[in-house]
């Protein structure tokens, strides 16, 4: 897809309301062009050679990519001032927060609403400012994806992710059978989707202070957690819009990504990250690659099953070329 066909996939992903989801991502998908086979970059390490033994992807959280911006929440702090200074002056709202805490802690409810207007308003902002910044970072650590390109003679990424040519390229075909998911607690299908480029932000300011009370009320008595929660809107294809979203200098990767179906707090991704088994179709060894590690990759795709494997080469003309150095035909 070119960034034209990926602008059309993105107004789209912004129009949708969150209602009827079903509906709605058949809208969305009618705008993505899906590729045959899409490539990832790994670098020769033990982690990357043990995944590619075991045909094992880990989704990754943006705040493990290399680049800061990515699924950053560029907040309008103008408007969350705005917001707060509504709700600071909402005395009807204070008062149905107050006497619901009053109901369950004994704790009068006019001097709850004295204690908040006695917080000076500055105070407010500040604490308020530091909690959204803390709602990024989270959010950074919640957005769990596994990403692709469609281009595997890309040299920008062979120097970024493949260790300066000296690693591998996992090619695989994209098919209804590669995004299934045959477990009971994720939906059917994983999706992909394209990333789309532009010098334009998104405002996640929604977004951001949803995910700050969330944190809050992770750390909070059991009622005003289910306080919190009861009370907080869901904001559907927020998730999505954060994540797939870049700066237009990285037009060039032409990403894909998957992103993982289930929005998880940050503590449990950390016990145990999300993964997917697929079998990739080749592999691509680089053209700097050594003798040693070429050797490892040939022995461990071939364990792994992977039907062909390329030495990638420059031809006379400055060209990347794919020479195949093994095949099985049965596979």
């Amino acid at each position: 897809m070119n960034n034209k066909e990926r602008k059309v996939f993105w107004d789209t992903l912004c129009s949708l309301q969150g209602i009827d989801l079903v509906k709605e991502g058949q809208t969305l998908r009618q705008t993505i062009k899906m590729p045959k086979h899409l490539y990832r970059f790994r670098p020769v390490t033990i982690n990357s050679l043990e995944s590619l033994r075991t045909n094992t992807m880990y989704f990754s959280t943006a705040d493990y990519y290399d680049d800061p911006f990515d699924s950053y929440s560029y907040i309008d702090w103008d408007y969350v001032s705005k917001q707060l200074q509504d709700a600071y002056n909402d005395t009807t709202k204070l008062q149905t927060m107050a006497k619901s805490i009053q109901e369950t802690f004994n704790i009068p409810a006019d001097n709850i609403i004295t204690a908040i207007k006695n917080t000076p308003f500055d105070q407010w902002i500040s604490c308020s400012t530091t909690i959204l910044e803390e709602s990024r970072k989270e959010i950074q650590k919640r957005q769990l994806s596994i990403c692709f390109t469609e281009q595997c003679n890309n040299e920008v990424l062979w120097l970024k992710y493949a260790s300066n040519h000296k690693g591998f390229a996992l090619e695989y075909h994209i098919s209804d059978d590669f995004l299934s998911i045959n477990d009971s607690i994720t939906p059917s299908h994983y999706f992909l989707y394209p990333i789309y480029y532009s010098n334009q932000k998104y405002d996640a300011s929604e977004y951001a202070k949803n995910v700050a009370y969330q944190l809050l009320a992770m750390y909070s008595h059991p009622f005003l957690k289910s306080y919190i929660l009861y009370n907080l809107p869901v904001l559907n294809w927020h998730y999505e819009r954060i994540g797939l979203i870049k700066h237009k200098c990285h037009e060039h990767d032409k990403e894909w990504r998957i992103l993982y179906p289930v929005i998880m707090p940050s503590p449990e991704i950390e016990k145990q990250r999300p993964k997917m088994e697929r079998k990739p179709s080749s592999v691509i060894i680089g053209v700097r690659t050594g003798i040693s590690e070429k050797n490892l990759i040939i022995s461990l795709a071939k364990e792994a099953s992977i039907p062909r494997i390329y030495q990638l080469s420059i031809d006379k003309n400055g060209k990347f070329v794919k020479n195949l150095i093994y095949s099985d035909r049965k596979k």
